[in-house]
């Protein structure tokens, strides 16, 4: 076991410096037999450095965990992602500029720079490699089994200008090909599209000019269109951010008058359909599909309340106390009409939650189950899992013990068969009584029988963002 100092946290929002290397001694329960491969997870990793806090919960450097699961034991090892970002503050011991958080120094050492490619948010798992995702930046390129990092890709200088790889790529289940865009500014805001080919060979599939600069963090694919929700979060104060006065996330604003603005981009090359909506408030999208002439997106929404952008992010800024209406948001669907350019809307369930997933084999056609994290009371950190069938209109629920929080529920298929929903839910528990963290395994159709396995590691780490599954082959 290596190690490179370490922390225990008593919050899922606690650093954790230490690099490990192990196989989990505590392992409760039994793991499936079919179940085997490796779960990757990745977030922020240190909330401080030089003993300067992080000042926004998107800004910690990326930290990636890896679980192997073997049919009889789980190897643990985390790395942080080696950025040119991570290097630099490691050694000077001062915290970079990102999205939220200001170089120290003041306006003249934050004037006219931009956020720095913390490397946290997402990983897709791609042939033999591992990236670990930022959506304002180049992918980082990881070894898969040994989390080294290789560095920026470029994909053969394929990403343009600012390089922007955003971190919720979608792969096509029938193909194998991975979409995905990029936000650009110069000289207009647009959105570069992207295919990455099973072989690994990036291509631009559309660059698309949108109305107003904004933040963009998913995007939904079908059979036919990349589809793009662009709600009216947008840049409105740039230029004290610019000057270095302010930080990124103050340039947002809430702006419903603006409505929302869907563009559907087809795969196939041609122009892109665009239907003008009412306000929407959004991160995670879950799913999409056509049905003839109507494409449906299905997606959290959430609710800005009357402050708006501003005190939505002011909980982001304040990660370790409440964290708000984050995991309030309902899961809706959309039904876009690309004859009539008219959309209607219709939520799914009174659930609130957030991280929404399914059974990836179902991505670009309708899905029977949706898994998501939630809260519950409200106002509080994720600390259920739960599966909604909407066939039946039901649901069930796992709840953590006490102060306990979970992450994202990943669905893992059963190699075995077909059917949707058939397999398990990985997700990771935060203990701060123990002052530990652990894998758990659920079913993904009766996650309220609790964990079929516990893996618990010998030390925590925090919270994670997003993750993948790679099965063994």
């Amino acid at each position: 076991m290596g190690r490179v100092g370490s922390d225990l946290g008593t919050s899922p929002w606690d650093s954790q410096h230490g690099e490990f290397d192990y196989v989990v001694r505590d392992v409760q329960g039994r793991i499936p037999e079919a179940l085997r491969g490796v779960l990757y997870r990745i977030g922020p990793g240190r909330f401080e450095v030089g003993g300067h806090p992080i000042g926004h919960i998107f800004d910690g450097d990326g930290m990636v965990s890896r679980f192997e699961i073997a049919p009889s034991a789980v190897r643990f090892r985390n790395r942080y992602v080696r950025t040119r970002t991570f290097e630099r503050s490691s050694r000077d011991g001062k915290p970079s500029r990102g999205f939220g958080t200001q170089r120290l120094g003041g306006a003249l050492a934050n004037a006219l720079r931009f956020p720095e490619n913390m490397a946290n948010t997402n990983v897709l798992t791609h042939g033999e490699s591992l990236y670990a995702l930022w959506e304002g930046g180049r992918p980082h390129r990881m070894d898969a089994e040994t989390l080294a990092t290789y560095g920026a890709e470029s994909f053969g200088g394929a990403l343009k200008r600012l390089g922007a790889f955003s971190a919720h790529p979608k792969v096509d289940p029938t193909t194998g090909d991975v979409f995905n865009f990029g936000l650009d500014f110069f000289p207009r805001p647009m959105i570069r599209c992207y295919r990455l080919s099973p072989g690994g060979q990036l291509s631009g599939l559309a660059t698309i000019p949108i109305p107003k600069l904004g933040f963009v963090h998913d995007f939904a694919l079908t059979e036919r269109f990349l589809a793009f929700v662009l709600g009216p979060l947008v840049v409105k104060r740039p230029i004290p951010v610019a000057l270095g006065l302010r930080p990124f996330d103050d340039a947002l604003s809430y702006q419903p008058d603006l409505g929302t603005t869907i563009v559907l981009v087809p795969r196939d090359g041609s122009a892109a359909i665009r239907i003008e909506d009412g306000p929407l408030f959004h991160f995670h999208v879950t799913n999409a599909y056509d049905l003839g002439s109507e494409t449906v997106v299905e997606l959290v929404a959430h609710d800005p309340g009357d402050g708006g952008w501003a005190k939505w992010n002011s909980h982001l800024r304040d990660y370790r106390g409440e964290p708000g209406p984050a995991f309030g948001g309902t899961l809706t669907r959309l039904v876009v009409n690309r004859d009539t350019r008219r959309c209607s809307s219709e939520p799914l369930s009174d659930l609130g939650g957030e991280f929404p997933q399914l059974d990836h084999r179902r991505t670009t056609t309708p899905h029977r189950f949706t898994y998501l994290a939630q809260a519950s009371r409200p106002g509080g950190n994720p600390d259920l899992i739960t599966t909604i069938d909407h066939t039946l209109g039901t649901h069930r629920s796992f709840l953590t013990d006490g102060d306990d929080t979970i992450c994202e529920p990943l669905f893992v298929a059963d190699p075995g068969t077909s059917e949707e929903g058939a397999g398990w839910l990985l997700t990771v528990r935060h203990r701060p009584t123990a002052q530990v963290s652990a894998l758990l395994i659920l079913r993904a159709d009766r996650p309220d029988d609790g964990p079929l396995a516990t893996a618990t590691l010998d030390h925590h780490i925090p919270m994670t963002f997003h993750g993948a599954f790679a099965p063994s082959t």
